[in-house]
């Protein structure tokens, strides 16, 4: 009986718990049971879930130190995830789930008051694990919704600060900056230490975002001092520090650098070295001592710890070598800092690759500063100012690179050429042994390599096998392959040849040079099995001749040398012409006259054309009498009486005779230029033609020659079809690429294939717009005059809005076109009215009726008599 009465008790003393842990009751019991299920069970692990979420966010983000740093490190990702796709990190996505459980589960709202403590800190949570997941909208949602139903809660003013927070992110600066003002005039003596820092740097950092740099700097001033946490406290004391810099007060930014250093162990080594690094960029040689610039750079560069951050220390080391004019230290230092481990500051990479382009340009390796520029380009962001001013000054080098590159091929031909059978073959093999000899570098080099790569191996698997297992015993660590893992407790480990890339490829080139070119196949060993299963018994082994590599053997190289005068007198005119290029493009482009009178000089000594010839004197002469010096005088005047008395009848001649004279204006290159395209507005495009080839001639090396080559290509085009047309744009394309005419003709070129009109007529049944078309020679211009009249009488006449018009149809030929008709049966008609002689038009002549598709088919391949036989 008792134990019926027990478990009577115990049923209902269940029920009652049961019924009082009810959400819909606001009962004691119910209260706490769902505030400690809250807090320390789905809260506890969702804030674990959100500090993972932050600590991947920390370890993935990379401060850019050229710039002010933001307040907080998160990278915005400009990836917009749609509904239902997974966030980029799980971390915050599970921290989001935990907080949505905790509402789900444990909220206890009745008549719209919270009754569960802890759910202002589930919504906490929701908002910041959507905040750091980049979905904004939805976290200002969460903050909101603690503002609007939890008035009382004591998370009341960190939402505030998470709200505006938000409002920042979504660019709802002058938001944030209000509400922000207001909560630290009425609530700041309520407010969290830590929540107060959070509102002045984010108060800072939408000041900032406005670019109101004295109002940012006034809140992160304060907001470093009101955090307890010591990596935040370096990082928002940097940022003042930039600040200062920022707004000239150098010393203000010094002594912020200097608290950082000071306080060394007890935060991030980023901050610390960058604070250094940063006082080096601030450097005044008017304020401060070089040799202790110079000293401390050594010292940072000395310091094992500081490893990661060489590259920056290089460089800074070798801004200070630039500065002193030591260059060649200077360019050891800017390599070394690109080849420094570990170096992902790709901003770091592009300076340093365009300090040495700069080097390179002022000693006048304008090949190299080109390939320098080429890999600033590559570490630049696209569309930012370095990335543009870098390519402005690669673009420059683009004409010089290419046309140095002739010369230097052509010169080298020529210098081979000139050289007995036998010297020939010296200088191959020179230059075959210096080929060995970096082969050999090469391999060295993947032997040592190789070598400390197995060493590494070994250690790490030496350390992997005494790693002490859960149980407190050593044990063997289980790796990936090449790690070398012995079972048994051994600790001596072998690396395993094939799991070496290094040796294998040492390897490889070690059989190379040994055997040569082997196939994969039985006794690949000998050379010609055939021939040996042919022999006699073989008592000895084989001694194998080794295959030599073609590119080892000099006749590899003088096969290829260039014969015949054709070919020769080619190269020497591509030659002669670079050179005179680059004379010119040295004297206007880059003002070194020292070059240009090189360049210059030395096209004289290849015997040059007259085209060549005389523009190369003329600018020796402007070039000397520019030149203050005695010397440079009289080799203007001994160059100015060789052009007159040499070629007295050239445009030069009569410049240099009167060079006051406004003759010269008129025969300029540009000026002849504009009459030809005068002529060409005109019709006139045999002129054009005729006129533009023997000014190319003339003014050979000009820059008006892609000009006239693409006016003459235009004029061919209208008088000789598509075919010329694009005869003479490539024309263009190819031998000018590197001017601006030359790239414009090359997208003619893109255009013109992409665009081409086919060659075959259409079908007319059903087009409605027609032509009525007469022939006519050129000759005939009276009697082209004539029809056009009475063409415009006639349509005056009877009211039609037709127009007429004479084009030109090849060398030979015109077309007068009536244009406008609706049908092929009107066109006739139209024709048949001209010659009606009841008209009195009197108009005899056979005419054409056609399509304007069709015309515009036989304008572009001069094909009307091939439409006459097949459409007529």
């Amino acid at each position: 009986m008792k134990q019926f009465f027990y478990n009577i008790s115990i049923t209902f003393l269940l029920i009652a718990i049961l019924t009082g842990c009810s959400r819909k009751k606001n009962s004691f019991i119910s209260r706490n049971l769902h505030a400690v299920g809250t807090e320390y069970n789905v809260l506890y692990n969702g804030n674990l879930a959100l500090q993972a979420g932050l600590d991947g966010l920390e370890q993935t983000y990379l401060d850019n130190y050229w710039d002010i740093l933001p307040v907080e490190r998160m990278q915005i990702k400009k990836e917009v995830f749609l509904p239902g796709e997974k966030a980029p990190d799980p971390n915050f996505e599970r921290a989001e789930e935990k907080a949505v459980k905790a509402v789900q589960k444990h909220s206890m709202l009745i008549n719209e008051t919270e009754y569960n403590p802890q759910i202002d800190e589930a919504y906490m949570l929701l908002g910041k694990a959507r905040y750091y997941d980049q979905r904004f909208i939805p976290a200002l949602e969460a903050f909101n919704y603690i503002l609007q139903f939890m008035p009382e809660s004591d998370q009341i003013n960190q939402a505030k600060v998470w709200r505006e927070r938000t409002n920042m992110r979504l660019d709802n600066n002058e938001t944030a900056i209000r509400n922000l003002t207001k909560l630290l005039k009425e609530e700041v003596e309520s407010i969290e230490t830590e929540d107060l820092s959070i509102a002045n740097a984010t108060l800072s950092q939408a000041f900032l975002n406005l670019e109101e740099v004295d109002s940012a700097l006034i809140y992160m001033n304060r907001a470093e001092n009101q955090t307890e946490n010591r990596e935040t406290q370096a990082r928002y004391k940097f940022i003042t520090a930039q600040l200062f810099a920022k707004t000239g007060q150098r010393d203000s930014a010094f002594a912020h650098y200097d608290e950082i250093i000071e306080m060394h162990r007890k935060i991030p080594r980023r901050y610390y070295l960058n604070a250094f690094i940063e006082k080096i960029k601030n450097f005044d040689p008017a304020l401060d001592s070089k040799e202790e610039l110079l000293a401390t750079i050594i010292e940072l560069e000395e310091n094992r710890e500081n490893r990661p951050w060489l590259d920056a220390i290089y460089s800074r080391k070798a801004i200070y070598y630039e500065k002193e004019d030591s260059v060649e230290l200077a360019k050891d230092y800017y390599n070394k800092s690109l080849r420094a481990k570990g170096g992902k500051d790709l901003y770091l990479r592009g300076n340093n690759y365009s300090a040495l382009g700069k080097i390179s340009f002022d000693q006048s390796k304008f090949v190299n500063a080109g390939k320098y520029y080429d890999s600033a380009i590559a570490n630049y962001t696209p569309r930012t100012k370095e990335h543009r001013l870098v390519s402005k000054k690669r673009n420059n080098l683009e004409d010089v690179i290419f046309y140095e590159g002739h010369r230097r091929s052509a010169d080298s031909i020529f210098k081979v050429l000139a050289m007995s059978p036998k010297q020939q073959e010296q200088y191959y093999q020179d230059y075959i042994d210096s080929l060995k000899a970096e082969e050999e570098r090469i391999a060295e080099e993947a032997e040592i390599e190789a070598a400390k790569a197995a060493q590494d191996q070994t250690a790490f698997s030496k350390i992997n096998n005494n790693k002490v297992t859960r149980r407190g015993k050593t044990g063997p660590s289980f790796g990936a392959p090449g790690s070398n893992v012995r079972t048994g407790g051994s600790t001596s480990a072998s690396t395993f040849y094939f799991f070496n890339q290094q040796t294998v490829a040492r390897g490889k080139i070690d059989f190379r040079k040994k055997w040569g070119k082997r196939d994969l196949k039985d006794n690949w060993r000998r050379k010609d099995k055939k021939e040996e299963l042919e022999t006699a018994t073989v008592t000895e082994d084989v001694v194998e001749e080794v295959e030599v590599r073609p590119e080892f053997t000099t006749e590899f190289y003088t096969s290829t040398l260039p014969e015949g005068k054709f070919v020769l007198d080619s190269i020497a005119k591509s030659r002669n012409f670079a050179y005179y290029q680059l004379g010119v493009i040295y004297k206007e482009k880059f003002k070194r006259n020292d070059l240009a009178i090189n360049r210059f000089d030395t096209l004289l000594t290849h015997n040059p054309a007259e085209k060549l010839l005389l523009p190369a004197l003329y600018n020796l002469y402007l070039i000397y009498k520019e030149n203050s010096d005695s010397d440079a005088f009289a080799k203007a005047e001994q160059l100015k009486n060789r052009i007159i008395s040499e070629y007295p009848d050239t445009r030069y001649a009569q410049i240099l005779r009167n060079p006051n004279s406004k003759l010269d204006d008129s025969a300029s290159p540009l000026a002849v230029y504009n009459r030809l395209y005068k002529e060409y507005e005109k019709e006139n495009y045999d002129l054009v033609i005729t006129s533009a080839e023997k000014y190319s001639n003339q003014f050979s090396g000009d820059a008006i020659v892609p000009r006239l080559e693409l006016l003459k290509a235009f004029a061919a085009g209208r008088l000789y079809g598509f075919k010329e047309y694009k005869k003479g744009i490539d024309y263009v394309a190819l031998n000018f690429p590197n001017t601006e005419v030359g790239k414009s003709a090359q997208k003619l070129v893109t255009d013109a294939e992409a665009l081409k009109i086919p060659e075959v007529f259409l079908p007319e049944n059903g087009l409605t717009d027609y032509k009525l078309v007469y022939r006519f020679n050129n000759s005939e211009t009276a009697a082209m005059d004539d029809l056009v009249g009475n063409l415009n009488e006639a349509i005056k006449k009877e009211n039609f809005s037709f127009n007429v018009s004479n084009d030109v149809y090849n060398k030979n030929e015109r077309l007068v076109v009536v244009h406008g008709l609706s049908s092929k049966l009107g066109a006739q008609g139209l024709g048949d009215l001209m010659a009606a002689p009841e008209h009195n038009f009197k108009v005899s002549r056979p005419f054409i009726a056609i399509a304007a598709e069709n015309y515009k088919i036989i304008q572009v391949h001069k094909n009307l008599d091939k439409y006459e036989k097949e459409m007529l």
